[in-house]
């Protein structure tokens, strides 16, 4: 049986040590990348929540006066209103679903890749454990 001395153990130690703060290191980068990611989708989707507000206040909004009073002169008043308000809502509504769409994509916003990585980790280090449930 050998025994290893205070030095070696010490320098087993040390290099243990150092590995798993590589590996902390490395996860930490992947879950930055990963939630960046995961931001510029958000960002995105809620761009489009944005514009698909701006559209639906444009359904109701003063500004389309002119627009109305062309179709005015082609269409009666009440179905020339109707349809530039149909317009607009659909718009909204178009966008508003893309919109939601984008921002369901990028959840859950936290770094799942990591989390995996992390767990496959775990496991390897440790075969015979298992988590606790």
């Amino acid at each position: 049986m050998t025994q290893t001395g205070p030095d070696e153990g010490s320098a087993l130690f040390a290099a243990v040590r150092e590995d798993v703060r590589a590996l902390l290191r490395q996860e930490l980068r992947l879950a930055q990348t990963e939630l960046m990611q995961k931001g510029r989708n958000a960002g995105k989707g809620t761009a489009a929540l944005g514009g698909a507000a701006v559209c639906g206040a444009l359904a109701t909004a003063g500004s389309v006066v002119f627009t109305l009073r062309v179709l005015d002169r082609y269409l009666p008043p009440k179905t020339a209103a109707f349809l530039l308000t149909a317009g607009y809502g659909a718009a909204a509504g178009a966008l508003a679903a893309w919109g939601y769409a984008q921002i369901r994509e990028a959840m859950p916003l936290y770094p799942e890749e990591t989390v995996e990585n992390v767990q496959a980790n775990v496991h390897q280090a440790f075969p015979g454990d298992s988590p606790a449930p």
